[in-house]
This record gives C-alpha cells, structure tokens and sequence, in this order.
C-alpha cells in the first residue's frame, strides 16, 4: 500500500490524479462532495474540454475545489485534466508557470479547442459545476 502523504508536505511539477489520491483530503472531498445533477446535465451538452489545474497540496482552497472539481469531472465525462503542483511561493521548479502569473490556488483554466475560454481562482462564485457551466455557457 502506498504511504499516506503528510499534510503538511506539498508535491511540486506535473501530477497525475493519483498523487493527488494519497491524501486523505482528496478522498473526504471527493465523496462528501454531493453536485448539482441538473447542472451536470448541463454541462454534459457541451463539447468535452480541457482543463489545466495549478494547485498547492498544502492549500486549504485546493482542498476542497480540486476534488470537487474531478468529481464533476468524472460525471460530465472529462478526462483531460492536467495537474501542476506548487509549492508555497506558488512557484514551480519543474513546469515553466511564470507566464501564468499565478498569485492565488488553485487556478483552474478551461480550454476549448486549446484556447482558454475561463479562469476559476482560488475560489468559485458559486458552485464548481455551476461556475464550469457558466464559462462554457458564454462561449
């Protein structure tokens, strides 16, 4: 069995969700996390698209957005999301994010037919899956 990452420790450069697995807070997250069902409806109508989450292992606000987000996800039937982890400083040593200008995480960026069509930072104004829908609503 894989060893159960401490929370305190933050995982830098490209993830796989699997990393992102080993933690307790990714697993209560993701189950406790009860979507919109008519919203993914909604979201299922739209084109698949692509997402590039930058994230902190170590942030409270990844915590909870990151799992919810894979959830729905995984209902809406999305499979190209790609991870970047950072440390504290929001810097990367790996994965060249300075173009990204990153001050807060997580960022989640919504790509259609690879251009970006919405950013969701730090936090949502609603709901992930109503937040998801309202970017891809106007484009």
């Amino acid at each position: 069995m894989a060893q159960q990452p401490d929370s305190n420790q933050y995982l830098e450069g490209k993830l796989q969700r699997t990393d992102l697995e080993s933690f307790k807070w990714f697993k209560d997250n993701y189950n406790q996390y009860k979507p919109s069902m008519s919203v993914v409806e909604e979201l299922v109508k739209f084109e698949k698209c692509s997402l590039l989450v930058v994230l902190g292992t170590w942030c409270s606000d990844s915590h909870e957005l990151v799992p919810q987000l894979f959830k729905v996800a995984d209902l809406v039937g999305w499979e190209k999301i790609e991870l970047i982890g950072v440390d504290r400083k929001k810097q990367c040593s790996s994965v060249d994010i300075k173009p990204l200008n990153i001050e807060y995480v997580p960022l989640i960026m919504v790509f259609k037919d690879k251009k970006l069509i919405g950013k969701i930072i730090e936090t949502t104004e609603q709901t992930i899956e109503e937040d998801l829908l309202k970017i891809l609503g106007i484009h």
